[in-house]
């Protein structure tokens, strides 16, 4: 049996995406993931490529972008270690929504949807904590759009 990554387990614990998991399911978790590294200005993936996993961010700084009407790229986030990103097409199933660019040499930790769906007990709890991520995620959206918008009066 393999022995268990502790350091890895301590990171996946401070992680919002796993809150509340059991540490059984984390040890899963740590056997299961796929280190991913990506050279500063290449990408994790491209807008509009399938979405058949998702990835936790572990070292370097990155962006995420969506392209403008001009065909050039706009940023709407940072990512920071610890944060995760690419959920969204692990739930609708559906062309990743932007793409994710690493600005510095990057380190992720990515999760197929096939892994994942082979690990009920997780899956439901991961589920319930991306609902909660996205809607933080789209409540802060809203005070930003709110607040454009009282600069603009």
């Amino acid at each position: 049996m393999r022995a268990v990554d502790e350091t890895l387990l301590r990171v996946f614990a401070n992680v919002p995406l796993f809150a509340g998991i059991e540490r059984v399911h984390l040890v899963w978790l740590v056997a299961a993931v796929e280190r991913v590294d990506v050279v500063a200005d290449q990408l994790f993936f491209d807008e509009d490529d399938p979405g058949d996993r998702f990835f936790v961010f572990i070292k370097g700084k990155a962006v995420v972008e969506k392209r403008t009407e001009g065909g050039g790229w706009q940023s709407v986030a940072e990512l920071s270690p610890g944060e995760t990103f690419g959920e969204m097409a692990i739930v609708d199933n559906q062309p990743r929504s932007a793409r994710v660019r690493a600005e510095t040499d990057s380190v992720a930790l990515a999760l197929t949807q096939k892994a994942l769906d082979g690990y009920p007990e997780l899956a439901a709890g991961l589920y319930r904590n991306i609902a909660r991520i996205q809607s933080q995620r789209i409540r802060r959206f809203n005070e930003k759009l709110l607040a454009e918008s009282r600069s603009d009066s």
